[in-house]
C-alpha cells in the first residue's frame, strides 16, 4: 500500500477578498457576504481548528500569464477603479463584470493562495484541501473577464499542476450551476486535462447560451473525448438526478482516467433555494459527491470556490464539503429515488457521444438514445445563442439579481431550505468515531488438518494490520459466544441441538456425521468456535450502534454466509451476517439493512434467510458458476414482498477472470445507484478475499485495491455504520494484505490509487455482459438504474412544432 500523505485538510482565504465588491450595486448577489457566512459558519463547528491553515500570497505575473494573456493583465492592473463612470464603462467591455480599488489584488490573493495550497497537497503537507476564495474563475477566458471572474483560478492552478509538479491527468470536476466556459476553453484540445460539468442549459436558453456547453462538445485533437458537458434542461432537479449523473458517467470515466490530481471548481448555486440555479439539491449531498472523488488520485482532491447565492444553503453546502475532506461520515440522504426523465434523457445522450472513447461507458446499450439526440439539437434551434457575430460592442452594466418569485413561493422554499437543514443536522462530536476490531486467538482451536479453511487465515490477517500499525489506531472490542436466544434468530432449534451435540462426540460419531457432502467438518470444538464468531459479530454490532465507534472489522472464523437456517454448509455453521441482520432487526428496529457480499462465492445462506424479507437488501458479486450450485444466478432476485431486494452480480463463466475495474464498475453502475434509492441504515459486509489473485480456490484476479475501493465507497451510506465480516480467502498473503487494505479504509486513509490497467479499464466480455443483464432484471424495481426512456416520436414533433411557432428567432 502507497504511504499515506499528511492526513489534514488545508484551506486558503484572506480578509482582502471581503472587500472586493460592486460599486454601484452594494447588494450585488455576487458580495462578501458569500465568502464570510463560510467562514462564520465553519468556525461555529470549529472545523478550521482541525485543518492546515495555508496563508494566501499574490500570484505573480508569471503566474497569471500560465493561461491569460499580458493584454488582460495589463488592462487589469489600470482598470479605472478610482473613477466610477470610465470604471463603468472599462467593465461593460466584458460580460457580467465589476471591479472596484481592491478587486485586482483581490484576484491575485485568489489565485496565490490557490496555488499555495496546491504546493501543500502536492508535497505532501496536506492531504486535500478548500480554497475559499473570491472572485470565482471558471468563466473568465485567455482574454477577458466574464460572469463575476476576473482570472481563472482553476485554470492557473491545473497548469502549475501539470508544469511544476508533472502532473500527467488533472481531473476539474464543475457543478457550478454555469458552465465554465473559460475552463473548457482551455483544455479542450488536450488529454492532461478531463474537463467534466454538469450545469444548466435548457437547451441553450440559460447562460451563458454556448452551443459548444452542449454534450455533443467532446474536445478536439489529443483531446477528443476528454472534455464532458452535461447539460441540465429543466429546473428543479433533485438529489436522485445528480447522483444519477454522478454513477453512470462522472465516476466511471473518473476511475478510467486515473487522475493524479483532482480539482473542483465547487460552485454551490445548484443548491436548494439558490435563485440562480433554481435546483433543489440538498447541501449535504456535497459530503457525499466529495467523499467518492478521494476515492482518486492518492486522495489529493482540491475544492475552489465558485458561485452559490443563497446565503444559508451556500455556508450549508461548503461546510459540508469540507467536513467529507476532513473524513467526518457522509449524512444519510432522503431515499433518491426516480430520477427525471429529461435527466435520463441527457444521460443517455452523453454516454453515447462518448462510449467511442470509455470502455466503463459501453456497459450500456445507447443505440436508442439517437432520438432524444434529435430532439435535443431540435430544441437548442430555438435558442438564440451567444457568438462572436451577436456579441454586442457593449454590454449592460452587470445587474443584481432580480428574484422573480411570489409571496408563497419564498416561504415554501425558506420551508424547503428550513426542513433540509434539520433533516441533515450537524451532530457532535463531528469527527469521524474509532475504526472497531474483534480478534480472538481461541479462534484458533478449531481446526482440521490439512484443511484450507485453517487458523492461520484470521492469523495472516491480525499479523498484517500489526506489522503495518493499524491495530493501535483501532479500537478493540471484547468477544463473546453468541446465546441460543440469539442464533435462533436465523437458525433452527433442532439444528442448534444438533451441533452442539458435537462438542461430546467421539471421533467416529464426529465422522458419522456425514459432514463431507455438504463441505464442512466436525471437531469438538467447532461448535464454542461458531458461538465466539458470531457473537463476536454482536458485540461489534452492539459497539457501532451505540456510538463506541463509527465501524468496524470482524476478524473471526468459522465463516458463515453459507449456513442455512437448518443446515451447515461450505465450512459454514452459524450464519454470521445472517444473525447480525436478524439482531439489528430485533434490538434496534431497524427496518432497512444492506449486506454487500465481495466474496467468491454466493452467500446462499444469507440469500435464504431473506429472501422475502424487503427489510435486508442483499448484493452479491461472485463467480456465477463456482461453489454453491445452482446458486447465484442473476435471474434469482427474491421472492414475494422480497422481490427485487436479492441482486446477484455473478460474473458468468468466469472467463476471463473478474478484475478490479469490473467489480469497481459494477459499484458504480449498480450497487451504489440501488443502496441510494434503498437508503440502508447500517451496512453489512460479507468480506471474503478469495476473489484474490492467488487464491486456493477462487479464481479471481482482484487486487488490494478493489477491495480497499469497495470498503471506501460503502462509507458514505447508513451514516458511515459499516460493519465487515470476515468470510473466506484462503492466501495467507493476500489475507494479509487485502484484510489491511479494508481495515485502512475502514479508518478513513486514502483509498488505493486504481492506477493499474486491471484496475482501470473493466473487460468487455465479464462487466458488459454481466451488468447489462442484472440492470435488464432489476429495473421493474429500482429507479435508479440506467434507462433510455421511451420515445413518442408524435409527442416529440407536437412539441417541436409547438416551440416554433411561439420562438422568437432573431433575424
Amino acid at each position: 500500500m502507497a504511504a499515506q500523505s499528511a492526513a489534514i485538510t488545508g484551506y486558503t482565504y484572506d480578509d482582502l477578498m471581503l472587500k472586493h465588491e460592486c460599486p454601484w450595486s452594494k447588494e450585488h448577489h455576487e458580495n462578501p457576504r458569500r465568502l464570510s457566512s463560510i467562514l462564520d459558519r465553519c468556525r461555529e463547528l470549529n472545523l478550521f481548528d482541525r485543518c492546515l491553515f495555508v496563508k494566501s500570497t499574490k500570484a505573480t505575473d508569471e503566474d497569471i500569464l500560465l493561461y491569460h494573456n499580458k493584454d488582460l493583465l495589463k488592462k487589469l492592473s489600470k482598470a479605472p477603479v478610482q473613477n466610477i463612470e470610465q470604471l463603468k464603462e472599462f467593465c461593460q467591455t466584458y460580460e457580467d463584470v465589476y471591479m472596484n480599488e481592491y478587486s485586482f489584488e483581490a484576484a491575485k490573493l485568489a489565485i496565490g493562495g490557490s496555488l499555495n495550497l496546491l504546493e501543500s497537497i502536492m508535497t505532501n503537507q496536506c492531504r486535500n484541501g478548500f480554497a475559499l476564495v473570491r472572485p470565482p474563475g471558471h468563466h473568465a477566458m485567455k482574454n477577458e473577464m466574464n460572469g463575476f471572474c476576473l482570472f481563472n483560478n482553476i485554470v492557473i492552478t491545473a497548469k502549475t499542476a501539470i508544469e511544476k509538479y508533472n502532473s500527467q491527468r488533472v481531473l476539474i470536476l464543475d457543478w457550478d450551476v454555469h458552465h465554465g466556459q473559460g475552463t473548457q476553453y482551455a483544455f479542450y484540445d488536450t488529454n492532461k486535462v478531463l474537463y467534466i460539468s454538469t450545469h444548466r442549459y435548457e437547451y441553450g436558453e440559460f447562460w451563458p447560451q454556448l452551443a459548444e456547453s452542449d454534450f455533443d462538445h467532446i474536445g478536439n485533437g489529443d483531446g477528443r473525448g476528454y472534455n464532458v458537458n452535461i447539460p441540465l434542461n429543466k429546473t428543479g432537479l433533485k438529489n436522485a438526478d445528480y447522483l444519477y449523473i454522478f454513477f453512470n458517467i462522472i465516476l466511471p470515466i473518473a476511475y478510467e482516467y486515473d487522475p493524479d490530481l483532482v480539482l473542483v471548481s465547487a460552485g454551490y448555486d445548484v443548491a436548494l433555494g439558490c435563485p440562480e440555479g433554481e435546483m433543489k439539491i440538498t447541501p449535504d449531498i456535497f459530503a457525499h459527491l466529495t467523499h467518492y472523488l478521494k476515492g482518486l488520485a492518492n486522495g489529493r482532491v482540491m475544492v475552489l470556490l465558485e458561485g452559490g447565492y443563497c446565503l444559508d444553503t451556500l455556508a450549508e453546502s461548503a461546510t459540508w464539503t469540507l467536513r467529507s475532506l476532513l473524513g467526518d461520515p457522509c449524512s444519510p440522504l432522503q431515499a433518491c429515488t426516480n430520477p427525471d426523465p429529461i435527466v435520463k434523457k441527457t444521460v443517455a445522450c452523453c454516454k453515447h457521444v462518448l462510449k467511442d472513447y470509455w470502455q466503463s461507458l459501453k456497459v450500456d446499450l445507447t443505440e436508442e438514445s439517437e432520438v432524444w439526440i434529435k430532439e435535443a439539437k431540435r430544441k437548442q434551434a430555438l435558442n438564440p445563442l451567444a457568438n462572436n457575430d451577436n456579441r454586442p460592442p457593449k454590454y449592460d452594466l452587470t445587474p443584481t439579481l432580480v428574484i422573480q418569485r411570489t409571496e408563497e413561493q419564498a416561504k415554501q422554499i425558506e420551508k424547503n431550505i428550513k426542513r433540509a437543514l434539520e433533516i441533515a443536522p450537524h451532530v457532535k462530536p463531528l469527527e469521524r468515531g474509532a475504526t472497531l476490531l474483534v480478534y480472538d486467538e481461541l479462534m484458533r482451536k478449531f481446526t482440521v488438518s490439512n484443511h484450507c479453511e485453517r487458523p492461520g487465515r484470521i492469523v495472516a490477517i491480525w499479523k498484517g494490520l500489526k506489522s503495518r500499525g493499524l491495530d493501535k489506531r483501532c479500537t478493540m472490542i471484547p468477544s463473546r459466544m453468541a446465546t441460543r436466544e440469539e442464533v435462533i434468530l436465523v437458525h433452527g432449534k433442532d439444528f442448534y441441538d444438533d451441533l452442539e451435540t458435537t462438542k461430546t462426540a467421539t471421533r467416529k460419531q464426529l465422522q458419522s456425521r456425514e459432514g463431507i457432502l455438504r463441505s464442512v467438518e466436525y471437531t469438538n470444538d467447532v461448535f464454542d468456535n461458531a458461538l465466539l464468531a458470531a457473537g463476536s459479530c454482536l458485540n461489534m454490532v452492539d459497539a457501532i450502534m451505540n456510538d463506541q465507534g463509527r465501524n468496524g472489522f470482524a476478524i473471526i472464523r468459522p465463516p458463515g454466509h453459507h449456513a442455512h437456517s437448518g443446515m451447515d454448509y461450505g465450512f459454514c455453521y452459524f450464519n454470521n451476517v445472517a444473525i447480525c441482520a436478524r439482531y439489528l432487526q430485533k434490538n434496534y428496529n431497524l427496518r432497512r439493512i444492506l449486506i454487500v457480499d465481495f466474496d467468491y462465492h454466493m452467500g446462499d445462506g444469507v440469500k435464504d434467510v431473506f429472501y422475502e424479507d424487503p427489510g435486508v437488501l442483499y448484493i452479491s458479486l461472485h463467480c456465477a458458476d463456482a461453489f454453491p450450485p445452482n446458486e447465484g444466478h442473476p435471474n434469482d432476485s427474491g421472492k414475494d414482498k422480497g422481490l427485487g431486494f436479492n441482486i446477484n452480480i455473478g460474473w458468468l463463466n468466469f472467463d476471463p477472470p473478474a478484475v478490479d475495474a469490473d467489480y469497481i464498475n459494477a459499484f458504480h453502475h449498480v450497487i451504489l445507484p440501488v443502496a441510494y434509492e434503498y437508503n440502508p441504515e447500517f451496512v453489512l459486509v460479507c468480506a471474503g478475499f478469495d476473489a484474490a489473485e492467488g487464491d486456493r480456490i477462487g479464481w479471481g484476479k482482484l487486487s488490494a485495491c478493489a477491495y480497499s475501493q469497495m470498503t471506501h465507497m460503502l462509507l458514505s451510506l447508513a451514516n458511515g455504520r459499516v460493519l465487515e465480516v470476515l468470510e473466506g480467502g484462503y492466501c495467507l498473503h493476500q489475507l494479509n494484505i487485502c484484510g489491511s487494505a479494508c481495515v485502512a479504509a475502514l479508518l478513513g486513509d486514502t483509498p488505493i490509487r486504481c492506477s493499474e490497467n486491471a484496475a482501470k479499464y473493466p473487460q468487455a466480455a465479464v462487466s458488459v455482459r454481466t451488468i447489462q443483464m442484472i440492470k435488464e432484471i432489476h429495473r421493474p424495481f429500482w429507479t435508479s438504474l440506467f434507462t433510455i426512456p421511451n420515445p413518442d416520436e408524435s409527442a416529440i414533433d407536437k412539441l417541436a412544432d409547438d416551440l416554433e411557432k411561439t420562438a422568437i428567432i432573431p433575424k
